[in-house]
């Protein structure tokens, strides 16, 4: 069975970042962040694809390379967003009971 890709370790990507810049707060101060959002970005798969893409050009590599999991191939990102909609229909004695008395 084939393995998916694996991109590089959460503790991998903040060392690199650390000794580029110091700490990881001053690096999302550096890009115009508050200081958590570089380790959310990190640690939180779709919290911000602009973030992902400035940790990327730090780190000289491209987002889907240190990302596999979160970006097609083409560089576009994977939607982390869940789709709510309903699978089954709703049936006449469940709006029934939705009617006021």
């Amino acid at each position: 069975m084939a393995q998916k890709p694996k991109g590089m370790h959460p503790e991998d990507i903040k060392a690199a970042l650390r000794v580029r810049h110091g700490s990881l707060a001053a690096f999302s101060i550096l890009i115009g962040r508050n200081e958590r959002a570089v380790s959310n970005a990190i640690g939180r798969p779709g919290y911000s694809a602009p973030i992902e893409r400035e940790i990327a050009k730090a780190l000289a590599m491209a987002p889907e390379k240190i990302w596999p999991e979160r970006y097609h191939s083409d560089g576009s990102p994977v939607s982390m967003t869940v789709d709510r909609t309903p699978t089954a229909l709703r049936t006449a004695a469940h709006r029934q009971n939705e009617v006021a008395a």
